[in-house]
């Protein structure tokens, strides 16, 4: 009975491990592979998002910082929302030498989204010359805490945990950014007009996600930083042909 038991915890175990880890992407040699280009505009007037306001080395950093919670150009283009397909089964190669850069530089994190796939470096650069410290935590778990002195010290790690990962700086509390991983390389941040990309894709039918943070303020937490309403998350259907190209477009309101 002893042995029965013991076997009931093993399956237990591989099970939870199991729902823990995502699921598996597997690398093959696309053959045909088609691309989706996307744009994400914001619907109507942008609101003015208040400053945040600086709480340590003014002198260096300034009183206060724009919000970059939402960033608007001038045709309406939305910029930092990611794009992804959601749980792409195999398709073409993580790229494992890629280096995903995150520069803490005028006391902001450059870029404010990045995206990266798990596993893959992370290297975190302090290009100020006062003390920074990186903490980035992964659904809601701490996975990166190091501070950095010094400037253009550089840290470099590998973020292992897919999710959404919200980054901070303990040394001052108006910087904020965030990291997407994933088990796959399908996906891309919006540049400044709106537009992204994502290419080598399979020829086949995906569902694609649209994430952004928020810019609804619902209040501050105990350092002065915003609150925002959960992020915003839009799916729609794709057609990927081979060689070929599938357009798609987003509104955030």
């Amino acid at each position: 009975m002893k042995g029965f038991f013991s076997i009931i915890l093993l399956i237990v175990s591989i099970l939870m491990i199991g729902m823990t880890t995502g699921y598996a992407y597997d690398e093959i040699d696309v053959k045909d592979g088609g691309a989706i280009k996307g744009n994400i505009k914001f619907a109507g007037a942008a609101p003015k998002l208040a400053p945040i306001k600086v709480n340590k080395n003014e002198d260096f950093c300034g009183k206060e910082k724009a919000s970059e919670a939402l960033i608007v150009g001038k045709d309406g283009g939305v910029r930092y929302a990611v794009a992804y397909l959601e749980k792409i089964e195999k398709g073409k190669a993580i790229d494992r030498k890629k280096q995903t850069d995150l520069d803490q530089k005028k006391c902001l994190f450059a870029p404010h989204v990045i995206t990266m796939a798990k596993g893959t470096e992370l290297a975190v650069i302090n290009s100020d010359p006062v003390l920074h410290n990186i903490n980035i935590d992964v659904d809601g778990i701490q996975r990166l805490n190091k501070g950095q002195p010094k400037q253009n010290q550089v840290i470099v790690s590998r973020l292992r945990h897919v999710g959404q990962g919200n980054i901070t700086c303990d040394s001052h509390t108006h910087m904020r950014g965030y990291v997407m991983i994933f088990e796959h390389p399908y996906h891309a941040v919006s540049d400044e007009a709106g537009n992204f990309t994502i290419d080598n894709v399979p020829p086949g039918k995906y569902t694609l996600t649209v994430w952004h943070e928020s810019w609804k303020v619902k209040g501050h937490d105990d350092d002065g930083r915003p609150l925002y309403d959960k992020p915003v998350v839009l799916t729609k259907e794709v057609n990927v042909p081979a060689k070929g190209t599938a357009n798609v477009g987003f509104e955030l309101k």
